[in-house]
């Protein structure tokens, strides 16, 4: 807006309204999507058809180069609309496809179409098939082990839209353009409502990597009969570090973000870490790598001492990394270095929330009787699956 439009005079001096009160609503909506960016409040994975989505015509009819991409129009409104579907996929939104197609000519495409941008490559998970795209969906959550709630679906099919706005209400679902000139405001448009970001972290910026290297895991999974020998296997490091200006950021997104192992669901922001930490508080980030890749920071402890008690007042894991014992592990090097600082009672808290249930135990079966832990009798668990910095 220009000056003149963004501020009235008569406004501002009759009643000291700064902003013009005709674009109110306008601002409104700015403004709570720069708070949402600014605290990480945004959806994780955007779900793609591929025919008349990401180009025009039906691959099946028209073969891996009658479909329209680049060229003349409409070729090219697809063509931008993929060119900025990679703009959020660059900083950290996960890509997935969802389309009833046969796999070979899909492909197909990837392979010899080189207009087509969306490829197997920038794809952290694909269902290609001609099952129903809400069961599809379904599998793509599960396989990214992430929440419905955190995904966006397009589609041009109206019918398929319904489908998943019937079966999976969790899932956001906006509508589609009519006219192919209308997808690059499409893709603006949503990005601005689903997947603003205020700063990257270098977690945000491997993500279609670390979710690669997910799904090699799950194959490497596949092939042992045992959990333990799958784990070592995989020879994991955990790295636990002190909380600083350097992974305050991601520490802070991890806080806003983490809902299913997340003990207490405390969304502190930056500030907030900062200010925690120049009150004494102690605050851990735990990284974890193995053969297939770095997952990157996905632990955090925030830890309020007071004597020789301390209270453990948050306790969260990323949802990429659990299912292997890690969140065990990382409590009792914890408690080994509270106890080696004096510290001679530990207390953990479970706050309940609607996606954190499956912590609900956790403390009890760490030790903790009523959420209290005496750490002179407390012995630490011998382990040899993984190593430690």
């Amino acid at each position: 807006y220009s000056l003149t439009q963004l501020v009235d005079w008569k406004y501002y001096f009759i009643s000291q309204m700064a902003f013009n009160p005709r674009l109110s609503r306008d601002f409104s909506t700015w403004f709570s999507g720069q708070v949402k960016a600014m605290n990480s409040d945004r959806k994780k994975c955007l779900v793609l058809d591929m025919d008349n989505t990401l180009w025009g015509g039906i691959v099946g009819e028209a073969g891996p180069f009658g479909i329209k991409i680049g060229g003349d129009y409409p070729g090219k409104a697809y063509l931008y609309f993929q060119q900025y579907i990679l703009e959020p996929q660059r900083n950290g939104v996960i890509l997935a496809v969802c389309s009833k197609n046969n796999l070979e000519d899909i492909k197909q495409v990837w392979d010899e179409n080189p207009n087509n941008l969306i490829t197997e490559q920038v794809l952290s998970a694909y269902r290609i098939n001609w099952q129903d795209k809400a069961a599809n969906i379904r599998e793509i959550a599960a396989e990214l082990n992430i929440g419905l709630d955190s995904m966006v679906f397009l589609d041009d099919n109206p019918s398929e839209r319904e489908l998943v706005r019937g079966m999976l209400p969790e899932v956001e679902v906006p509508d589609f353009p009519a006219q192919p000139y209308e997808l690059p405001s499409l893709i603006q448009q949503i990005t601005r409502d689903y997947f603003q970001i205020y700063s990257l972290t270098s977690e945000d910026i491997s993500k279609t990597s670390q979710y690669k290297a997910n799904a090699q895991r799950e194959n490497a999974r596949k092939s042992f009969t045992d959990m333990e020998s799958y784990l070592r296997s995989l020879e994991i490091t955990l790295k636990i570090e002190d909380a600083s200006p350097v992974n305050i950021p991601r520490l802070a997104q991890m806080c806003q973000k983490t809902n299913q192992f997340n003990l207490t669901t405390k969304r502190y922001t930056e500030s907030d870490i900062e200010s925690l930490l120049v009150n004494g508080v102690r605050i851990w980030a735990l990284s974890v790598s193995d053969r297939f890749g770095d997952h990157g920071i996905t632990g955090l402890i925030i830890v309020r001492t007071d004597g020789k008690r301390a209270v453990i007042d948050s306790l969260l894991l990323s949802c990429r990394i659990l299912g292997k014992g890690i969140e065990h592990i990382f409590l009792e090097e914890i408690l080994s270095r509270l106890k080696s600082a004096g510290i001679e009672i530990v207390e953990g808290c479970y706050i309940p929330t609607a996606k954190n249930i499956q912590t609900a135990d956790f403390y009890e079966k760490s030790g903790f009787v009523n959420g209290i832990l005496p750490l002179s009798p407390w012995i630490r668990k011998e382990q040899t699956i993984y190593r430690i910095l």
